[in-house]
């Protein structure tokens, strides 16, 4: 499809979806549509082993598109949190992991967008936050129940309750960000990771996922089964044989996905 707010390109294995929707990103229902339409693409090209998402100037995603909000009443508010919980659900299951690299701010909808990414990359500069109360709202697009999956308890309701900003730094120390980098160098230190992922054998990055995934939506117990399941699998799959064969003969795999 044509985009009017996203870009993708295909970087060797990995594919490079990157807001472009200016003066801050404005996280509008399109902008997710289109993030989610760009991750199908990624998804259906099976030579694809990564996708990474990132935007363009100093933001990432700045937040929701508040003239927008001026436009809406409470149903069109809920329509529209559906449609960016919808394109998040849609990372957050997608085949291939999510590298976020966040090259400016993530506020509001733009931390919620990069929850649902599987590893966060920030350049320095960038600052972080639910900022949802200071504009008399809560997150929307399930801020509200993604943040304590990442964050102690109290931790995420300080963040939900002030609206603070963090740092780059102090987000990497709370655990929302896995690395940060210098300004500018978000995308390269993402590929970087998305190179190493797409080395190793792509149905069992698959099958990691889901099942990483599979624990943080069940119990522990729930999870152990399902990991059990999805790992017995791997070993009727012509992957893991050459993983294995080129393990103990010193060579490197040639991964075929079946």
């Amino acid at each position: 499809m044509a985009y009017e707010f996203v870009t993708l390109e295909r970087i060797g294995a990995t594919g490079v979806v990157t807001i472009d929707n200016p003066p801050v990103n404005a996280l509008h229902p399109d902008v997710a549509d289109e993030i989610e339409h760009a991750a199908q693409e990624v998804e259906a090209d099976l030579a694809l082993r990564s996708m990474v998402l990132t935007g363009t100037g100093r933001c990432f995603v700045g937040g929701g598109d508040i003239r927008y909000f001026t436009e809406i009443d409470s149903a069109g508010a809920a329509a529209m949190a559906l449609r960016v919980q919808r394109m998040q659900k849609y990372l957050f299951d997608l085949r291939v992991p999510v590298i976020v690299a966040v090259n400016g701010h993530a506020l509001g909808g733009g931390l919620e967008l990069l929850l649902a990414c599987d590893i966060a990359v920030a350049e320095e500069q960038a600052k972080i936050g639910v900022t949802e109360v200071r504009l008399g709202l809560i997150p929307g697009a399930g801020g509200t129940q993604m943040l304590f999956s990442a964050l102690p308890v109290g931790t995420a309701k300080r963040l939900l309750f002030t609206g603070d900003r963090l740092g780059a730094s102090e987000a990497h120390e709370l655990g929302l960000i896995d690395q940060v980098c210098s300004t500018g160098q978000s995308l390269k230190a993402a590929l970087a990771i998305a190179e190493r992922i797409n080395s190793a054998g792509p149905l069992a990055v698959e099958a990691a996922k889901r099942s990483a995934n599979y624990q943080l939506r069940h119990s522990l117990d729930a999870g152990h089964r399902r990991e059990v399941e999805i790992f017995s699998a791997l070993f009727e799959t012509t992957d893991h044989r050459e993983g294995i064969s080129s393990f103990l003969e010193g060579l490197e795999p040639n991964y075929e996905r079946h």
